[in-house]
């Protein structure tokens, strides 16, 4: 009986201390996942913050929030295609799809050949989307030029004006994909022929006049949409959404916008 007693008091002693043990891992593993949950959940320090154009004037801008409101903002972002490789003995077709990194696969073209065939797909080409009609916009390209970084604001590809009367949205070539990717190239024989829509709550508007600008990866287009659909504002009052969609040869493009009507201009 003392021998069961020693050993039921030794278990129990043995298993406190494991649960203890257990406890004071699962204490330092909370330490240590907690912090680094927002980048699990692709969030940040400063995507957490309050945005800064709302708390601080333009002249306060560092180089790397100016960079921020041309590229990663509100009303910026980088969109990306997945490509078709152009094989004229591939299995399957797969269309462009209109959301960002997803391809759309269709039925086979040639029911003699496998069905478990994969299709072969490019790498990712990146494109820069920005909505140049809005005042932070316009105040971060000038406080670029304040700060002296006047490459920096040229490589970023803004519009060369602004009309009142027109909503300007940029397309840049960011990453071209593959080689000979060139989809905003003009040559002496035309231009790219480009299809552009811009859908919000109160009707759908094509683009009145296309510009394009650059060379290389900094070759871009411009699309300008008028203001109004049927004579009324293309926005009301508050937050919009605007769906972008840009179709070319062999691509095509989605973005979506949620925009203040406070901040656009």
């Amino acid at each position: 009986m003392r021998a069961s007693a020693k050993t039921a008091t030794h278990g129990l002693t043995h298993a406190c201390q494991a649960q203890g043990r257990r406890a004071a891992l699962l204490a330092v593993a909370c330490r240590s996942i907690l912090p680094l949950l927002p980048l699990f959940l692709g969030l940040s320090p400063i995507s957490l913050a309050d945005d800064f154009w709302k708390r601080k004037p333009p002249a306060q801008w560092s180089l790397a929030e100016a960079l921020k409101v041309v590229r990663h903002s509100p009303w910026a972002r980088i969109d990306v295609v997945v490509f078709l490789r152009q094989d004229p003995d591939a299995a399957f077709s797969v269309r462009p799809g209109t959301r960002r990194q997803r391809g759309r696969i269709g039925v086979p073209v040639d029911s003699s050949r496998s069905p478990n065939a994969a299709p072969g797909l490019s790498p990712s080409a990146a494109f820069l989307v920005r909505w140049e009609s809005a005042a932070p916009v316009t105040h971060a390209f000038a406080r670029l030029q304040e700060l002296g970084e006047r490459a920096a604001a040229e490589f970023q590809a803004p519009a060369t004006r602004l009309p009142i009367d027109r909503y300007v949205i940029t397309v840049k070539l960011e990453q071209p994909g593959h080689t000979g990717f060139e989809p905003f190239l003009v040559t002496p024989a035309g231009k790219p022929l480009l299809l552009a829509t811009l859908k919000t709550r109160r009707g759908t508007v094509t683009p009145l006049e296309v510009e394009f600008t650059g060379t290389g990866t900094s070759s871009s287009v411009h699309f300008f949409f008028p203001r109004t659909f049927d004579g009324a504002p293309l926005f009301g009052p508050g937050r919009n959404s605007a769906d972008f969609n840009l179709q070319g040869d062999g691509f095509a493009m989605h973005s979506k916008f949620t925009l203040d009507l406070a901040f656009l201009h």
